[in-house]
This record gives structure tokens, sequence and C-alpha cells, in this order.
């Protein structure tokens, strides 16, 4: 995939917080300002698919990324589908980000089941592949089973391209052996380059070129005269993540554990508005920049440093400045 090695990406977090038809001049500007592909997330709302769908008619060249959907609550054959849709759509456009999520998410919100996720997200995408590849899918595995044909046309003769959200070294592995990227999450710029090593090494054993893969992460900033402010409400997202597993793992392996921990307690006591302060600014500003444009650029420039060769730039601040600090951080990372 050659043209990974210029890419920059910008994650829509507007069409979530302002009207979805206002996000669509967002979407037009961060084309016009070179952006190379819009990641748009899904938790609780847009829905992903039907908000990238109708971007398709607004936009020409920039591709368009789920960032990230959980791949329990739809069937992997709804999930090829509907991205098979997108790049027709897109013209060629679409890139299935999925990921495994949590089982809060996928069990108490959806009611699905979140059992064997490292298993499901394999079958998830070899059904998917099939259904690129063939037009139809046969395959009985340990978690899914589908068996469909397509009745409709596919022109594209690019299929749509499939991201791993992965953070710990079982599915980066995976993301080596089956996807065409990674998508990388709360990553400091220090521990990328093993992230992105697990990868490359998993997919020259399955006898890949690791080179053809894109290696994207989720680079949180915001560019602001208030970068306390801007700090803070980034260690209140933050937080919320103490209590999923995946990402407890992965934030003991870069030293954060005790601070994890602390937010745990902290929230069980009782103490959930001053829970985030146990996250140190040290911390904080290994996973995100707030303040200036060229710390934010130089934060860029330490990801591709490490090998990435897609950073998405993830603007974050606080609520009151929301949409003020999306498009200064947009504008101002634009060619990073």
């Amino acid at each position: 995939m050659p043209e990974s090695k210029v890419k920059l990406g910008v994650a829509m977090l507007s069409l979530a917080n302002e009207p979805i038809r206002a996000g669509i001049e967002t979407a037009r500007e961060a084309e016009s300002l070179g952006y190379s592909c819009l990641w748009l997330p899904e938790v609780s709302g847009p829905d992903a698919l039907v908000a990238l769908g109708a971007l398709t008619a607004h936009t020409r060249s920039i591709e368009l990324a789920t960032g990230v959907v959980p791949i329990q609550i739809r069937t992997p054959a709804v999930l090829g589908t509907a991205f098979l849709t997108l790049n027709e759509l897109s013209e060629g456009r679409a890139i299935a980000g999925l990921g495994v999520s949590s089982p809060i998410i996928v069990e108490r919100w959806h009611g699905a089941s979140y059992r064997k996720p490292l298993t499901a997200m394999r079958e998830c995408v070899e059904i998917m592949r099939q259904l690129f590849r063939d037009g139809r899918v046969k395959f009985d595995g340990a978690v899914y089973k589908a068996e469909l044909r397509l009745r409709m046309p596919i022109l594209q003769k690019r299929a749509p391209r499939i991201y791993l959200a992965a953070l710990n070294p079982p599915m980066l592995r995976l993301a080596g052996e089956v996807a065409d990227g990674v998508l990388l999450n709360y990553s400091p710029a220090e521990a990328v380059a093993k992230q992105v090593a697990v990868v490359r090494e998993a997919a020259k054993a399955a006898g890949r070129n690791a080179d053809d893969l894109d290696y994207a992460v989720f680079a949180r900033m915001c560019v602001t005269d208030e970068a306390e402010a801007a700090r803070l409400a980034f260690k209140r997202e933050l937080a919320t993540y103490a209590f999923v597993e995946s990402y407890q793992k992965m934030f003991a392996s870069i030293g954060m554990e005790r601070e994890m921990a602390e937010v745990r307690r902290m929230w069980h006591a009782g103490q959930r508005d001053q829970a985030p302060t146990a996250i140190s600014d040290a911390s904080a500003d290994k996973l995100g920049s707030f303040g200036t444009a060229d710390r934010a650029r130089d934060f860029i420039a330490r990801f591709r440093a490490a090998g990435i060769t897609h950073p998405v730039v993830f603007p974050v601040g606080p609520t009151r400045t929301n949409q003020r600090d999306f498009l200064n951080t947009m504008r101002a990372l634009a060619g990073a």
C-alpha cells in the first residue's frame, strides 16, 4: 500500500457532537485541507456506516473509515455487505475499521455475546474477505456461521480495506496475519515501535509483505490557548478506560498501572469527579498533546519516527469549546 506512507487522517468526532448535516461541511473542509482519510467512531451514535454513506455524496477523494465498529453488534455478513455498499457508493474509498469493543458495550448495551473475541475477529475477517473476493460465503466456525450469496453488482476493482483496532500482542499479531492495516489507540510514541514490530513480525511469519500494511494511530491533541483545560478534559476521557480489561493490560505495559488502579479506587469510593486527577500530567502528555500547533506537529512527527504510516488527528478538549477546538486542531495539523 504505497500511498500509506504519506497518509494523515482525522477522527470526525464533530459528527457526534453537532447536527449530522452540519458535520458534512467539516468533512468537506478536511478533504480540502488535504487529509487522506476520515475516521468516524461509533459508540452510542451516530451510526458510522450510515453517516459515512451520506458523506460519499459530499466528498470526492478522501477515504472513509469506521474508527471503529464493534464486530459483535452486526453479523459478519451484514458488515461485509455494508462495507461493500459503502465502497460502491464511494468508488473504492471504504475502510472497515473493526474492533472487539468491551463486554459493557457489547453485552450490556446491545445484548450481544462477547464470546471468544480474538476468534470472533479472525472469523469475522474471513467471512468478510470471502464476500469481498467471491461475492459469496460459506463458513462454519467456532463463533460464526454464514452461508450467503450476494445479489448486488460489484463494480469496484479495489475491495474495502480491513483495519483491526489492536492494543495487546494477540490482536496485534492477528492484524499482521489477516488485515490491511492496524489502528492503535492511547499508545505513546515510545511504545508504538514495539507494537508495530509485533504486527510486522506476524505479517512476515504469515508470508506477507509487512510494508504493504498501513500502521495507524489515534493521536489525541488539542491546539488551544487553554492547555490545562484541554488536558483535564482528556484525563476525564482517559479515566473511563481504566475499567476495560484490554486497556488495563496495555496501560500496565506503558507504566500506568498504579495510576489507573487509583482511578478505579477513587471511582468506587464515590470520588468520581476527582478520579481523573489520579492520572498525572506527565502521563497525559505522553498520550496526548495540548497547547501549541508546533507541539502537536512534533507529536505527530514522533509517531511517524516510531513506524506509524497513518497518524489520525483525534481532537479532544472541553465540551464548552468542543467545536472551536476541533476546527482549530484540524486546521493547524493539516499537512503534518
